[in-house]
């Protein structure tokens, strides 16, 4: 068993999403070393996207069990990663939307910690930069969330939301002009 997983460990993504194919669902290792790689990346998207570590992981959880139900349809147009992201931002934008997501913990947990008031302002650097991300739009928040919580390139970006690289760089910059403008107001 420990060597199947060593083996395992030293195949591509593209080797294992064909793997996976051919063994699930009664077999799930080169499932098992999918969530593994990626597992950290998804839940940075969703908890930048959302700021609550519990829904995070509620998303996170939903996305492997729908990459799991869809594994099989994956056509390997784009990288496996650029799939499952795209459907860890659009689980996102969905709960966001059924929930009309401002945030899940109710506001007396936080009335120790941050003053509610159109004044907002916050010592908490962390604090504060979620407080300005959860002000931004769904878009501007994917943007910030795929490049600095989960590192991809723009390229990969572009991908993951099949658009032009030209119109990454632009959403990018505006997404990041939008944080700053929040960031100056209610963090320094």
């Amino acid at each position: 068993m420990e060597t199947e997983n060593h083996l395992l460990n030293e195949l591509s993504d593209d080797e294992l999403t064909s793997l996976a194919k051919r063994q699930l669902p009664h077999v799930t290792l080169a499932f098992e070393e999918l969530v593994k790689r990626h597992e950290n990346k998804v839940y940075a998207i969703c908890l930048r996207y959302f700021g609550c570590p519990e829904t995070a992981e509620e998303v996170s959880q939903e996305t492997f069990i729908r990459v799991f139900q869809q594994l099989i349809n994956f056509r390997g147009d784009s990288q496996f990663s650029t799939w499952l992201y795209r459907i860890a931002l659009n689980l996102c934008h969905t709960v966001a939307q059924k929930k009309s997501f401002v945030n899940s913990e109710p506001l007396e947990n936080y009335s120790d910690d941050i003053q509610l008031s159109e004044e907002f302002t916050c010592d908490d650097e962390e604090q504060c930069v979620q407080y300005c991300i959860n002000q931004q739009n769904e878009q501007e928040k994917a943007m910030i969330s795929m490049r600095f919580n989960t590192e991809l390139s723009l390229q990969e970006i572009a991908d993951i939301l099949d658009i032009k690289l030209s119109a990454t760089k632009m959403r990018l910059y505006r997404a990041m002009e939008s944080f700053k403008t929040l960031y100056e107001k209610y963090c320094t």
